[in-house]
């Protein structure tokens, strides 16, 4: 009788552990705290969402971007900023609204003379003389109307597909450079097929995917070269880069 007794305790303690472990398994892996930081690793406004900002001055200070170190970088609702250090990013903040309407008026004056469409990516329709246009994931989008905006944002990803689709046709015609602005490799050869990535409206030529990082760290660097090679003058390629891409 007390065997069984104590193998009745035993058994309800092991329960017990069990239960416990399992509830704290569940709480790690499946429920939210209270407050959860937007950008917290792991939370989805942590991923980009769209292009990495082309800009190559701070929203707020207009500071040229590495004039003070390392550019700060900080997400709002996926779409990427870049400042030139933390302290910017509470006067951003303070009134986020208008400093991201301001934000999107010099990108939309950016890109719109390269706006690849005259089509509304949405419904396919020609677009009015004064379309509808606001920036999504620091990219511009040119839309008929208003209304159709929620159709976009069901899926933006299929959308700024075709956009890219459109500027690689209307800009690969006569790309201005004949090798990676990144490495200064030429396309082909050995380096096989080229990638094209579009970034700001921008057409970019790499000669391998390798070179996709370095773009994405500084891309308004090799905007710059592109759109000076597009205005006749070739610049140099990043030479730092080149000499880690040949090793």
């Amino acid at each position: 009788m007390q065997s069984f007794t104590a193998t009745r305790c035993a058994l309800a303690v092991l329960a017990v552990l069990v239960l416990s472990g399992s509830t704290a398994l569940a709480q790690h892996h499946g429920s939210q705290p209270a407050h959860r930081d937007e950008h917290a690793p792991g939370s989805k406004a942590d991923q980009r969402l769209g292009d990495p900002y082309p800009l190559d001055t701070c929203p707020v200070s207009d500071k040229r971007l590495g004039s003070m170190g390392d550019p700060a970088i900080k997400l709002y609702d996926g779409r990427e900023i870049r400042f030139c250090c933390p302290a910017c990013f509470g006067k951003f903040e303070k009134d986020k609204a208008a400093s991201l309407s301001k934000l999107d008026d010099r990108i939309v004056q950016d890109q719109g003379s390269l706006y690849p469409l005259k089509s509304s990516v949405v419904t396919g329709k020609d677009l009015p003389e004064k379309p509808y246009q606001f920036v999504y994931g620091n990219r511009l989008v040119r839309l008929g109307a208003e209304s159709e905006k929620a159709d976009f944002l069901k899926e933006p990803k299929k959308s700024l597909e075709e956009l890219d689709k459109a500027a690689i046709a209307q800009q690969g015609k006569n790309y201005p450079l004949a090798k990676c602005p990144v490495s200064g490799d030429p396309y082909g050869g050995e380096m096989g097929k080229p990638l094209d990535i579009v970034i700001a409206g921008r057409l970019i030529r790499l000669c391998c995917d390798g070179c996709q990082k370095d773009l994405e760290k500084d891309p308004a660097k090799f905007i710059a070269v592109v759109d000076a090679a597009r205005k006749g003058d070739k610049s140099k390629p990043d030479h730092d880069h080149k000499e880690k891409h040949d090793k």
